[in-house]
């Protein structure tokens, strides 16, 4: 199976998105016979003897006739190892939010820019709206550098000034970038473009290999012949895999997957009461109602607006610059740890139009969130067996429970690893003794005597 990256292709509009990307489909030989026929007869229409290659690329009559990209183009390309998924963002500031769900989908961007108009003002949006996104890497491809020649070859000295300007944009943000002069029409340096993806599409995958982190989505449920399965969205790829630990929250119970099926579905070992918009997770997340965000707007928010998150729809009740507050808490990250599950969009209440994006940022674990090491002090050593069974009813999955009146001589020094050896392999830990000073943020101190 081949490997699958994505990129987008952003910029101003009629600055040669649609056209650079027909130029890859038909060098990489990724355009039928009845494709090319279906351009030719469009680009006829538009008074040309030769394909337009934008025509491979935009797939509805109404851009077509128009010959604007006014929604996210979707296309596939084979090329050596990888399968590369472009989504051919609109260029026109109206669009602009169609280009931002892209980007959130995205880690890699080719930006155009026409050397004849050099960069305008919408270049410089979907610039920011990459930066916000967190996309890491940027393609800039100077295009229609066949209109700059000296003797029949392209006279790239000319590009100095146009790429001193995109330089001192971009030292403002921390994008690892590459600027390369190409003509779509004529092919000039389209195998640098396709070289640069298809080096990044390698990158990300050693990424994705090495990436251990499983966050899952609960869609729906059924029930069917006894067994209740469960339908979800993963973030990383669909990698939750059968006989893995996860915790449920908010509930924070500990599941583990006893069968994973192709259609999304899963079934767990435990009766556990999952239910839509739960998050099943092997690493760190963050749960609150109040959340440190940035966003961008494409309309004007509106009094009543919802916000949706992964599966989960709540309402805002308060919203500045920094601060976001929902009528409930989401399971989140931040988006610099997991950036699929740390964004989501405003939506009109009574409309129900997409308003803008948030994404969030420096968002603190607070202590009581992620529980996993329960220190039970004080009062007798029946008042702390039955604190330990109430908080052990809790989980599905029964926590190690550790008893110094029952393991004798045990000492911090050695309670210390074998509780977070313990936390690793997801289970959760309670502790009973006399006393015990221990300080950590990750752990939850009962004292009974308190």
């Amino acid at each position: 199976m081949k490997n699958l990256f994505k990129f987008i292709c952003c910029g101003n509009v009629d600055d040669g998105k649609s056209t650079l990307i027909g130029r890859l489909l038909l060098d990489t030989n990724n355009v039928k016979k009845d494709q090319l026929t279906d351009a030719l007869k469009a680009s006829e229409r538009n008074g040309s003897d030769k394909i337009e290659l934008a025509m491979l690329l935009d797939g509805l009559l109404a851009e077509r006739e128009q010959q604007i990209t006014i929604d996210i183009a979707h296309r596939f390309f084979d090329y050596q190892d990888t399968r590369f998924h472009i989504l051919d963002c609109p260029g026109h500031e109206q669009y602009t939010k169609n280009m931002a769900i892209a980007a959130a989908e995205a880690d890699t961007a080719i930006v155009v820019i026409d050397i004849t108009k050099g960069i305008k003002p919408q270049t410089l949006k979907h610039i920011e709206i990459c930066s916000l996104f967190h996309i890491k890497n940027l393609l800039i491809c100077l295009t229609k550098a066949d209109l700059i020649t000296w003797a029949g070859e392209v006279d790239e000295n000319k590009l100095l000034p146009l790429k001193q300007e995109i330089e001192s944009v971009l030292k403002n943000y921390t994008f690892k970038y590459q600027l390369i002069p190409v003509s779509a029409v004529s092919g000039y340096n389209i195998k640098k473009v396709l070289s640069f993806l298809t080096k990044r599409a390698i990158e990300k995958q050693t990424e994705d290999e090495n990436n251990n982190k499983k966050i899952t989505h609960v869609l729906s449920s059924k029930l069917y012949q006894g067994t209740r399965y469960y339908y979800a969205k993963s973030v990383f790829l669909d990698n939750i895999a059968e006989g893995d630990s996860l915790t449920v929250y908010p509930q924070n119970s500990i599941v583990t997957i006893s069968k994973k099926y192709e259609n999304g579905a899963f079934s767990i070992l435990q009766d556990v009461d999952i239910s839509n918009g739960d998050v099943l997770t092997n690493t760190d997340i963050h749960i609150s109602n109040i959340i440190n965000h940035k966003s961008i707007w494409f309309e004007k928010p509106s009094e009543s607006m919802l916000f949706k998150h992964g599966t989960v729809i709540s309402r805002v009740i308060r919203l500045s610059e920094n601060l976001l507050e929902l009528d409930k808490e989401i399971v989140f990250n931040n988006i610099d740890e997991v950036k699929q599950n740390g964004i989501g969009i405003f939506i009109d209440e009574k409309t129900k139009r997409t308003l803008g994006c948030s994404v969030f940022l420096k968002n603190k674990i607070k202590e009581g969130n992620i529980i996993k090491t329960y220190i039970i002090v004080g009062g007798t050593h029946e008042d702390r067996k039955a604190k330990a069974e109430k908080i052990k009813n809790k989980f599905s999955l029964n926590p190690f429970i550790l008893d110094n009146q029952e393991v004798k001589g045990i000492s911090k020094d050695i309670l210390l690893p074998l509780i977070s050896t313990l936390n690793k392999q997801g289970f959760t830990v309670i502790c009973l003794f006399d006393e015990l000073n221990i300080s950590s943020s990750s752990f939850k101190i009962i004292d009974l005597d308190k």
